[in-house]
């Protein structure tokens, strides 16, 4: 091997449920310029991604079999202190529904929604200097039976966890890496680790030269540098040939892919050629790697 970069039946609703919460009562206040306090995200909130989320949200929850969302919002709750759990799921609600869905059952209306940046600011923590406490205005609750409901928040509540979509790429992913960062309570992740767990190259790197754990032979090109890829310690298992001038290299890349389709290494995985492997040029991508099947 070589190293590469059934919903439930529709159920219909009752007549209670079809009370639910429209994108039109998502955020009466989300097209006001709204920023949180401390370090603005560098997405502002675009109502139409915030509506998309939610269209995602309940075509999921039907998916499911569940009740649709319903909207409590014009009677806010009140009461919540710093006591209170709040485990708060930021950005795209679908690969969190499993997670929203559990945690309501057995934590009801503990687990929060937030699907825009307007819901939530960041404020100075009070317990630990140089962080920030995020607390949420607006958000939807999941309770036992998939039950979930809009609600505001009044005064704001604290998050006491925070998680969400960190993936890069992700269409949230810029607002809610900036909501999640250097807050004072624990968080699920973060868009740089985000961005080292999906680097197939540096997951390999860190397994073998960090864990001392076997990996599928790996032979990499990089241009420049890389910082993250120290020369010291040898990885076992992964061949780095760093670049600087691709276009006048292409005897040394196509010695160095020869060297690797005949080693040793590669016999257990059968018939390999050449023809996956993509031009040099690929190697002014994100990663700075030269991509294909069997040679990064």
């Amino acid at each position: 091997q070589l190293s590469t970069s059934q919903p439930s039946p529709e159920r219909v609703p009752s007549p209670e449920e079809q009370e639910w919460a429209g994108p039109e009562a998502l955020c009466p206040s989300w097209l006001e310029d709204e920023a949180p306090d401390g370090e603005v995200p560098g997405h502002s909130g675009d109502p139409e991604c915030a509506t998309h989320a939610y269209e995602r949200l309940q075509s999921a929850l039907c998916q499911e079999g569940l009740p649709p969302t319903l909207d409590c919002s014009a009677e806010p709750r009140t009461g919540f202190g710093p006591l209170d759990m709040t485990v708060c799921i930021l950005g795209c609600p679908t690969p969190f529904l499993p997670v929203l869905l559990e945690g309501g059952t057995r934590c009801p209306g503990a687990m929060v929604l937030c699907l825009s940046p307007t819901w939530a600011s960041r404020v100075p923590s009070e317990t630990s200097p140089g962080a920030w406490s995020l607390l949420l205005s607006r958000g939807v609750s999941f309770k036992m039976g998939g039950h979930s409901a809009l609600e505001t928040f009044v005064p704001p509540r604290r998050a006491n966890y925070v998680t969400g979509t960190f993936a890069p790429g992700d269409p949230e992913g810029g607002w809610v890496g900036e909501l999640a960062r250097d807050l004072d309570c624990p968080t699920g992740g973060s868009v740089p680790l985000a961005h080292r767990l999906e680097d197939t190259l540096v997951a390999r790197w860190v397994l073998a030269a960090g864990a001392n754990l076997p990996v599928p032979p790996t032979l990499a090109f990089v241009l420049g540098t890389r910082g993250d890829l120290p020369a010291e310690p040898v990885a076992p298992g992964v061949r780095l040939v760093r670049l600087e001038d691709p276009q006048g290299q292409q005897s040394l890349v196509q010695e160095e892919v020869g060297a690797f389709l005949g080693a040793a290494a590669m016999e257990p995985y059968g018939q390999v050629g050449t023809g996956g492997v993509r031009g040099v040029g690929g190697t002014g991508g994100r990663r700075g790697a030269w991509r294909g099947t069997g040679v990064h």
